[in-house]
């Protein structure tokens, strides 16, 4: 039998050149699909031959301005494959602001990445620990740096940090800070006063005040931070509300209370050498309050004549009464705390000898503390 008949067929029913078309048909169809995709993993395989996996990524966009932080918000996505699920906004210096994301990166593992959470690739990038990454939405276009990747995780590292500052406030601060005040940014409260003890005003200048503050921080690296800033014990961190701002030191890391347990004392103090406009003002029953809470009370009062120290002209010095002014003893009664080894009145150490401000509401005095029961 012929393999070609006499009317060009192939083994007497394909003609020759149909069969030569088929073949030529598929061959390029064949082609086609190995050029499409080499390593046979189609599209199931995103593309590049790998294997699909999810990564989560915890992304520090460093400083932005208020504007572009508040449009970066939990559930926006730079392309269907990379979605913001978690959003941390907080103080920096000058009037930008410290954003850090979590994302969720859906990509492939390829070129011996495994299943082990430290890379992914997306967007034909290499995606890990230190890298770059770019989010680009129709509202912005920021890009930061890869601070972690682990396979689980869509929130934040957040929680609230108590912590103790002392702060030097101007006379104008000191009357306004009070418990509950809270510091806000782009809607959320990232510190509360929750307690704040501050020396009297006995003069112009600035007053010490310990402030217990709770703070809204976030923890990467193994670090805890109140925005852009460590938390550290001695390191500087600052407060503001719409009213006041002041900065302080940490003196205290994970414990916003005042040092001691709460006791009542009676002190003696004398007021040396005090003028009569001010003696004739000073009286039993006065109280110094702190907010709503007496602190002092005033439960007795004497008075004796002043001694002046003169000199005279052969050089001999005597001890007399001063004409006018006069020394006030006061008996008052204290809400100060006990560390167990010292008592103290606000921020001041109490004991006889120490010097005691007292800034009741029409008079302040300074006095030595004589005795403490």
């Amino acid at each position: 039998m012929n393999v070609i008949d006499e009317n060009g067929r192939l083994f007497g029913r394909v003609n020759v050149y149909d069969a030569l078309v088929v073949l030529l048909v598929l061959g390029a169809i064949v082609a086609g699909v190995v050029f499409l995709d080499p390593l046979g993993g189609g599209d199931s395989a995103g593309g590049n031959g790998g294997e699909s996996a999810t990564r989560y990524a915890t992304v520090d966009l460093g400083n932005r301005s208020p504007a572009v932080a508040e449009r970066v918000a939990d559930g926006t996505t730079s392309a269907p494959d990379l979605t913001i699920t978690d959003t941390y906004v907080g103080p920096t210096d000058g009037k930008n602001l410290s954003v850090v994301v979590r994302v969720r990166i859906d990509g492939t593992l390829t070129d011996g990445e495994e299943s082990d959470g430290r890379s992914i690739t997306f967007a034909d990038t290499r995606v890990q620990r230190g890298s770059d990454l770019d989010i680009e939405t129709a509202e912005y276009d920021v890009a930061g740096e890869v601070l972690e990747l682990s396979t689980e995780g869509e929130t934040l590292n957040t929680s609230t940090l108590p912590v103790l500052v002392k702060a030097d406030l101007g006379p104008s601060t000191a009357a306004l800070v009070d418990r509950g005040d809270t510091y806000r940014i782009d809607g959320r409260t990232m510190a509360t006063v929750e307690q704040a003890v501050v020396n009297p005003r006995t003069n112009r200048t600035n007053r010490t005040g310990l402030v217990g503050l709770s703070l809204r921080t976030i923890r990467y690296d193994g670090a805890t931070y109140f925005g852009a800033d460590r938390v550290l014990v001695d390191r500087p961190l600052e407060f503001r509300t719409d009213r006041y701002a002041f900065s302080g030191t940490v003196a205290r890391w994970g414990n916003a209370s005042l040092p001691g347990d709460p006791v009542e004392r009676t002190v003696t103090v004398r007021a040396a050498n005090v003028p009569p406009h001010v003696a004739d003002r000073i009286e039993a029953g006065m109280v110094e309050r702190r907010g709503n809470a007496t602190i002092a009370r005033v439960t007795d009062v004497r008075t004796e004549p002043a001694s002046v120290v003169l000199t005279s002209a052969d050089g001999n010095i005597y001890e007399r009464e001063h004409p006018r002014n006069e020394d006030v003893f006061l008996t008052v009664e204290l809400r100060a705390r006990s560390t167990g080894y010292e008592l103290r009145f606000r921020t001041r150490r109490v004991r006889a000898g120490t010097t005691l401000p007292l800034d009741f509401d029409t008079v302040s005095v300074v006095g030595e503390v004589l005795d403490v029961q």
